[in-house]
């Protein structure tokens, strides 16, 4: 596609300033960055007007995989059915099934997204040593037409696709998070549903964050997952053939979690609940160390505001606060606590050591 933008609109005239008017530089001096820099330099470097425009729109394969979309439920579509995308509502969705939408021009961020994709997949099959390639087709259609997917790439064994590979390009600030939770359950959710329309028993989620770490992770399929999911999937696929809304609580259900034990295999989540355990008891510790150096510094301080010791500096800040005095409501207006009090369940997290 042939850009309509001229070669002499590319620079941002916006700022310009004429070559009398900028001070020369002085070498000699330390150069220094940001707005300190000599303006020599920075005046000199001109932002080009480069904007991103979305070539596939009148894409024909485009349009037909806009068309194949309309004919069932889609990996990246499962996390609407449980209330977890941004992006899109429940009654989007449906909408966009029943009477079909227009390509929508994809944002830089997504083109960026798509462009990476090769270089990701390539990385992970360096370091994993896992050969990687195309899905079979690029939409893959599951037990029921309904049960659609698209792969990114498939991890191959002799040639035989064996597990699904999901890329993702995030920004860097997402790393901290997800290395210390795990990954965004909504992607974790679209690689299930892309094992059962592919038949597959396990996958991989790969995300590049900032363009500077890898992220890969195993994930074995989940029989009670996936049975959640395909419910979801066939419950919300009834009301779009009876062209019926849907009601938005299909999409804020709660997830029901069976009781019992869960025997897990993988070494590493004996690491990781060992690693939790060691965290609170040092966090405990802390708190306490916390508690009696504060009471120290008070009682030292007396009634100075500030205290300065070497390059360290304490200080007292007076602030007024506003707070319900819930003991004297209580007993004062029982009835009004009694309407305004709701009842949760609440589930506790507890760590210990089985006894052998």
């Amino acid at each position: 596609m042939t850009s309509s933008v001229s070669k002499t609109n590319l620079f941002e005239e916006i700022g310009a300033v004429a070559e009398e008017q900028v001070p020369q530089v002085i070498f000699g001096d330390r150069v220094v960055d940001g707005d300190e820099a000599p303006p020599d330099l920075r005046l000199r470097a001109h932002l080009m007007r480069l904007p991103y425009e979305d070539e596939r729109v009148n894409d024909p394969e485009i349009r037909q995989w806009m068309e194949d979309r309309r004919l069932g439920v889609g990996a990246s579509e499962i996390a609407v059915l449980f209330g977890l995308s941004p992006w899109q509502t429940l009654r989007d969705l449906w909408h966009e099934k029943v009477h079909g939408c227009s390509y929508d021009p994809g944002s830089e961020l997504f083109h960026w997204g798509h462009t990476m994709e090769p270089v990701v997949a390539a990385e992970f099959e360096r370091r994993t040593g896992e050969p990687v390639g195309m899905p079979a087709s690029m939409i893959m259609v599951g037990e029921k037409p309904h049960h659609r997917a698209s792969l990114d790439r498939v991890v191959l064994e002799d040639g035989v696709a064996v597990a699904a590979l999901e890329l993702k390009n995030l920004h860097e600030g997402r790393y901290a998070e997800y290395k210390l939770a795990g990954p965004s359950v909504g992607y974790l959710l679209q690689l299930q549903y892309q094992m059962i329309v592919a038949g597959l028993d396990y996958g991989y989620l790969a995300c590049l964050f900032g363009g500077q770490k890898l992220g890969v992770w195993r994930v074995v399929g989940s029989p009670s997952v996936q049975r959640e999911i395909i419910d979801r999937v066939d419950e919300f696929w009834g009301y779009v053939t009876r062209k019926e809304e849907p009601p938005e609580s299909l999409g804020t259900r709660q997830v029901s979690i069976p009781a019992g034990t869960l025997q897990l295999t993988d070494p590493s989540w004996e690491e990781k609940l060992s690693s939790l355990e060691q965290i609170r008891i040092q966090k405990a510790k802390l708190e306490k160390e916390e508690k009696i150096l504060k009471a120290q510094i008070k009682e030292t301080m007396g009634e100075f505001t500030t205290v300065e010791a070497g390059q360290m500096t304490a200080s007292y800040s007076t602030s007024t606060r506003r707070s319900i005095d819930t003991a004297r409501l209580k007993t004062e207006m029982p009835e009004i606590v009694e309407q305004f009090t709701r009842e949760a369940s609440v589930k506790s997290l507890r760590i210990r050591q089985r006894k052998s």
